[in-house]
């Protein structure tokens, strides 16, 4: 069970790189050629859920979803249409409880967007380039002197656990795995 649905960066490589009693992950990558245009776009899609379905057949317990690829020939699909494709395409194959899944993007920033995306399927998110953002911002001075990169970090993860509480409390729900695939 990981402990917050806010993963650092560190938290992430472990995931990335777990092989411990049987649980392993699997990386995917969520970005495609732009050259493509729209059919791109679907066959992406199409490839990213193919490779969540085959991640299960090669008994893969994670999947993680990243948008690190991201390049001038290679745009991201939105994390939050390729987490809720791959959550939906598992389960009208029945397949969804076999295995998690973890977001690694830059686009998750706000506590709306990480309601967004566990509201989609999502069960863990790393918000690299939220983390990115709020070091350079100590880096110029914008945050007091005495933070650290860590606590940084941490104060953002607090808040955007609290954000989320905040969200689903209005919603009448108690627990993030209710909240979990519910859109």
């Amino acid at each position: 069970m990981i402990p917050h649905p806010i993963l650092t960066n560190e938290e992430l490589a472990a995931l990335k790189h777990i092989d411990h009693r049987g649980w392993r992950a699997q990386t995917i990558d969520i970005t495609w050629d732009k050259a493509t245009g729209r059919s791109g776009l679907l066959q992406a899609l199409d490839r990213i859920c193919g490779e969540a379905e085959q991640a299960i057949d090669n008994g893969f317990s994670l999947i993680v979803l990243t948008d690190r690829a991201v390049s001038e020939e290679r745009v991201p699909v939105s994390s939050l249409l390729a987490c809720g494709a791959v959550h939906h395409h598992l389960v009208r194959q029945t397949q969804r409880t076999r295995i998690g899944i973890v977001l690694e993007t830059g686009e998750a920033r706000e506590v709306h967007h990480h309601c967004l995306l566990i509201g989609y399927g999502a069960d863990a998110i790393n918000p690299y380039l939220a983390f990115e953002a709020i070091w350079q911002s100590r880096r110029d001075g914008w945050l007091p002197d005495d933070l650290t990169d860590t606590k940084v970090v941490a104060s953002y993860r607090k808040s955007v656990a609290k954000g989320m509480l905040k969200v689903m409390a209005k919603m009448g729900i108690s627990t993030l795995q209710s909240y979990k695939g519910a859109q």
